[in-house]
C-alpha cells in the first residue's frame, strides 16, 4: 500500500508524503531500485540531499543504469524541469557542496556528463570526500 500511495503522491509532486510512503514501503522491499530511484528526486526536492546521496550511492552501485536510462516521459521523471530550477539558484552564486551534489544527483536521470561535471565540481570544495570519489570512479566506467 505504501507504495502505490507514495507513486501517487510522487505524480502529484507531492514530494514530501511521497518521500515517507516511499520510504517505509523500501523496508518491506530493499531491493526495489524503482523505489530508491523515486525517493532520490524526493528526499533532494525537500532538502534532504545526504539521505538522498546515500540511496543514490547505494542504486548507482546495483545498477547506474536503472537512473541513466530513465525515460522522463515513460517513468513520469520531473528532473528536467528540476534541474533547469535548480540551476537558476546556482547562478545565484548557491555553490555548496550539499546543491552541487543534489545537481549531480538531478543531472544523472537526464545526462551522465552533465551529472559528472557537477560531482567534480562538488569534489574540487570537498576534495577528501569519499562517497564523491566513489561516485565519480562509479559513473567514468559507464
Amino acid at each position: 500500500m505504501s507504495e502505490m500511495l507514495g507513486n501517487q503522491y510522487f505524480l502529484a509532486r507531492n514530494f514530501t508524503g511521497a518521500a515517507k510512503e516511499l520510504e517505509e514501503a523500501l523496508q518491506y522491499d530493499p531491493g526495489n531500485k524503482g523505489i530508491r530511484r523515486k525517493l532520490i528526486i524526493c528526499l533532494n526536492e525537500i532538502g534532504e540531499i545526504r539521505r538522498a546521496f546515500s540511496y543514490f550511492i547505494s542504486l548507482v552501485k546495483d545498477d547506474a543504469d536503472f537512473i541513466i536510462n530513465t525515460d522522463p516521459v515513460d517513468d513520469d521523471c520531473p528532473c528536467p524541469e528540476l534541474v533547469y530550477e535548480a540551476e537558476r539558484h546556482l547562478q545565484n552564486n548557491d555553490s555548496s557542496v550539499d546543491f552541487l551534489l543534489r545537481l549531480g544527483m538531478l543531472w544523472l536521470y537526464c545526462d551522465p556528463r552533465e551529472s559528472m561535471r557537477y560531482f567534480r565540481q562538488a569534489l574540487s570544495l570537498a576534495p577528501n570526500d569519499g562517497e564523491i570519489k566513489t561516485i565519480l570512479t562509479l559513473l567514468k566506467a559507464k
